[in-house]
């Protein structure tokens, strides 16, 4: 009898060390997907935000590009280059140098314009000087040539008169 207790205690203990097994082992499957997702979620998010950034430096670009080909082409006076740049940018207006001629335009520190006209006029009925007949726009820090820019805004220096329109 003492066999057939030992035998029946074995067989129960197996069958629990068994069962126990199998337990953990859902149990070791679930906290792994769940650490899965909680990884692979994180990294969906950190790369999406990354592609919007992207996205929207490219969208900036894009816009930026169509201000420097749309000033070469309609473009004035710097009246009309202020209307060119809200059309693109509502938020973000553009500095102009009278003692200089130029416009300066930046929608961000890789995206800038600089227009450069002939002559400063003045409005016989209100007084106010705008910039006409443009010359040229200069496009170097959307090329990437941050030197020539560089050189160009230290040449404008403290001659800015603030922004205007």
């Amino acid at each position: 009898m003492n066999l057939k207790n030992i035998s029946i205690a074995l067989t129960v203990l197996v069958f629990g060390v068994i069962a126990m097994l199998f337990m953990q082992k859902g149990n070791y499957v679930n906290q792994a997907r769940e650490h899965y997702e909680a990884t692979t979620n994180k990294s969906f998010k950190g790369n999406s935000m990354v592609l919007d950034l992207v996205n929207n430096g490219i969208e900036m670009n894009k816009s930026t590009w169509a201000i420097a080909c749309g000033a070469l082409q309609t473009v004035r006076t710097s009246q009309d280059m202020a209307r060119l740049e809200a059309k693109f940018f509502p938020a973000t207006k553009g500095n102009m140098s009278l003692s200089n001629k130029t416009r300066r335009f930046e929608a961000s520190s890789a995206n800038v314009i600089v227009a450069n006209f002939a002559k400063v006029e003045e409005d016989k009925k209100t007084g106010v000087k705008s910039l006409a007949d443009l010359q040229s726009v200069d496009v170097s820090i959307l090329l990437g040539n941050y030197a020539a820019a560089a050189a160009a805004a230290s040449d404008e220096g403290s001659d800015e008169e603030g922004a205007e329109e």
